[in-house]
């Protein structure tokens, strides 16, 4: 028995050799021939892509198909052309001919263009040929609709203010605060009056609105009828918030930890951040910083640039401060579409409200310093996830403080408000005014501020309330209310843009607090200074926002609400 039982070892011992000499022989292998296994893969998807490419072009054309650039084989067309010019671009044109279209064009250009600007007559006319071309554009583009010339004033308004309460007005520099409200302009005149701008925007939105509602399939199994509205009894109770609208939060955090794995969003905010830096003249870490903030959170977008934050100036740190409260992040952006809001819109209140951010940043707290950091000090870095079911378990994981965060506030600071109403009702109550309450006496503070934006003077009282929530609570609660004002018919087309646009950024008082929280914890021996800037940069981001609500009153017809 014994023998047989040491036979059946030996034979045990010598079949798990010969797998593990299988395996090691495998692995050995691949090893040596890596590269060329990785080349063979490459070739292959491409094969396989380009075939599949052809077969969809080719069956829209049998069936004689109407080609939908938003959707099907148009916008699998234009996502071809551009990972083709990207290709292109990266592994043949830049290595080949990139140096030598930098040395002979673009460095005599920029050097040509410099000299050019240094002379004060040329800058005296570029201004002043803009203002006068500016002016006379306005003029016959608002004819028939001169309400839009109250969002202007509104915009020199905010201008004004921040030149007379600047930090240092002797020290600002006029380029960088006219070009950042060239920009928005800009920014605002593709995405808001190109047809071509206006379309690309609205198939953003159109797309991203169905991406989250695949949400639904993950939290209708978790939840239940809370998400679905689906009962036995076949009663429709409703959707509860924090299981319908916030759990889209989850979704668009795994997806982000899966592209900063592969290094997609940190190529993306280099070159975004590359746009603002050559634009506006400011630095390189202001400008990437303001760049990730278009996509990440407050909280995410400083570890770009975190290494360098013990060694920037006290603007620098304005400017990253504020470039956070000026913009949102793409997680929430999600919840806010579930209140009914434009996704469009949304979109492009992010993407304009970035090189306002810059702009008022540096016009309301100037540079009084030498910056200590350089474009190449920035590396923006790597997810350390073991592999992408990591990366994107990790997102997963992340948005649940998030989530319970955002539930957390909303609970307490709705109980608060309504605890100040009930107070104050009551206090007025006793003088025969029991209509008073908090949110009214905020509201009609922030009344001269909804009427510069360029909202109409019969709904400023409704509108100046959202903007005062916005700015005392959160905009969660900012946008509820207006969700609420635009299914109750209180508010127009016109205001409800305008109030979009003014309400989309993290400027709120709790917001302060997490700034300060997660940029000290970032750079420990910079605590004073941030919490010294922290308030300036809260007031310039909720400017920003108000700026960039101006530039879409002043560029919106009416006629295309």
């Amino acid at each position: 028995m014994d023998l047989e039982s040491r036979t059946a070892q030996g034979e045990g011992k010598s079949d798990r050799s010969l797998v593990e000499r299988v395996w090691n022989a495998v692995q050995n292998i691949s090893k040596r021939h890596r590269f060329k296994f990785i080349l063979l893969l490459r070739i292959f998807v491409a094969i396989a892509y380009n075939c599949y490419f052809v077969a969809a072009v080719y069956h829209a054309r049998i069936e004689r198909l109407d080609i939908d650039w938003c959707d099907g084989v148009g916008m699998l067309i234009i996502l071809t052309v551009i990972v083709y010019c990207g290709l292109f671009y990266y592994k043949i044109f830049k290595p080949l001919w990139g140096d030598c279209a930098y040395t002979r064009v673009i460095l005599p250009l920029t050097i040509f263009l410099k000299r050019c600007w240094s002379y004060r007559f040329v800058r005296v006319l570029l201004i002043l040929g803009g203002v006068m071309g500016f002016i006379v554009g306005i003029i016959f583009d608002t004819e028939g609709d001169r309400d839009r010339l109250y969002s202007l004033i509104g915009l020199a308004v905010f201008l004004l203010f921040g030149w007379i309460f600047s930090k240092h007005p002797a020290k600002i520099k006029w380029t960088q605060v006219i070009w950042g409200t060239v920009l928005q302009f800009l920014f605002g005149l593709i995405v808001l009056r190109w047809d071509t701008g206006q379309k690309v925007f609205a198939c953003m939105g159109d797309r991203v609105s169905i991406f989250l509602k695949y949400t639904d399939a993950g939290s209708g199994l978790v939840y239940g009828h809370l998400v679905t509205d689906q009962n036995e009894s076949g009663i429709p109770l409703g959707t509860i918030f924090a299981f319908k609208a916030l759990s889209v939060i989850f979704l668009f955090s795994f997806m982000v930890n899966i592209l900063y794995y592969y290094g997609v969003m940190q190529f993306i905010v280099q070159k975004v951040g590359w746009i603002l830096q050559v634009s506006l003249g400011t630095t390189a870490t202001e400008s990437i910083n303001c760049a990730a903030n278009i996509f990440l959170g407050q909280t995410e977008a400083p570890l770009a640039i975190q290494p360098l934050l013990p060694l920037l100036t006290k603007s620098e740190l304005h400017a990253v401060m504020t470039s956070g409260f000026a913009t949102i992040s793409g997680s929430v952006l999600s919840a806010y579409i579930s209140f009914g809001i434009n996704a469009s819109h949304l979109l492009s209140a992010s993407v304009m409200s970035a090189p306002a951010a810059l702009a008022f940043a540096k016009l309301f707290y100037p540079e009084s310093e030498e910056s200590q950091t350089k474009a190449e000090d920035i590396k923006v870095p790597k997810g350390k996830e073991a592999n992408v079911l990591d990366a994107a378990s990790q997102g997963a994981s992340n948005a649940v403080f998030m989530v319970i965060n955002i539930c957390a506030n909303l609970i307490a600071f709705l109980a608060f408000i309504a605890f100040l109403n009930g107070m104050i009702s009551w206090m007025g109550g006793l003088l025969g005014a029991p209509y008073i309450t908090f949110e009214y006496l905020v509201g009609k503070c922030f009344i001269p501020l909804a009427w510069v934006m360029g909202i109409p003077a019969k709904e400023c009282d409704q509108i100046g309330h959202v903007v005062a929530l916005k700015t005392i609570v959160n905009e969660f609660v900012a946008y509820r209310k207006l969700s609420e004002y635009m299914a109750q018919g209180l508010v127009s087309k016109r205001s409800e843009t305008i109030a979009t646009y003014a309400l989309c950024g993290f400027s709120n008082p709790g917001s302060i607090g997490i700034q300060i929280a997660t940029l000290g914890s970032m750079a420990p021996s910079r605590q004073t200074d941030l919490a010294q800037v922290a308030f300036r940069a809260f007031i310039s981001g909720s400017i920003a926002c108000f700026m960039t609500a101006c530039v879409a009153g002043a560029l919106i017809p009416s006629s295309s609400l």
